[in-house]
């Protein structure tokens, strides 16, 4: 009973993508420890041992696809990622992110291995490959937080440290 009240507790406090959807865009968020006015946020770092974060440690574990982690809600933000980082800003066209916490596709079901189902680093990989054949991201939700995954590079604007302040409703 305890482990359906701690499940349908995560469903609720997980938010549908159209949540975050403005006008047919969503705004992205991503902490770099670079100060820059523009950055590049490009995914072939994911696949670079020295330069991944702890948390995309935990994601390449689970998948070798290439891509780069955006918040879509800086009250959801970790503090280990954000702490002494600079905060970055990008607007992507909503239809080019598949909606993976929806799966409108049936990616889940059509990948799924029939007796181990979607086993890391396997049917994952296949998975996140044929969605980014359409799609240049995915949005899915993790515990505690919505995120997209993007699998190309993008360019992301500095955030200058008052607006940084009001977003993060500091």
């Amino acid at each position: 009973m305890k482990k359906l009240i701690k499940d349908f507790k995560e469903f609720l406090s997980e938010a549908q993508m159209n949540r975050y959807d403005r006008g047919g865009t969503l705004t992205l968020y991503h902490y770099a420890p670079t100060n820059q006015e523009e950055i590049i946020v490009d995914p072939k770092y994911f696949a670079d041992k020295a330069k991944r974060s702890s948390f995309s440690m935990r994601e390449y574990e689970t998948s070798t696809v290439p891509r780069t982690f955006w918040y879509v809600d800086l009250e959801q933000k970790e503090r280990q990622v954000s702490s002494g980082r600079y905060l970055y800003q990008a607007t992507i066209l909503a239809n080019r992110i598949y909606d993976f916490r929806n799966d409108p596709e049936g990616h889940k079901e059509m990948h799924r291995h029939r007796v181990y189902g979607l086993r890391k680093g396997m049917e994952w990989n296949d998975m996140l490959e044929h969605i980014r054949e359409s799609y240049d991201g995915i949005f899915y939700s993790l515990s505690g937080f919505d995120v997209v995954s993007l699998f190309i590079p993008y360019e992301a604007t500095r955030v200058g440290e008052d607006e940084q302040a009001q977003l993060e409703g500091e």
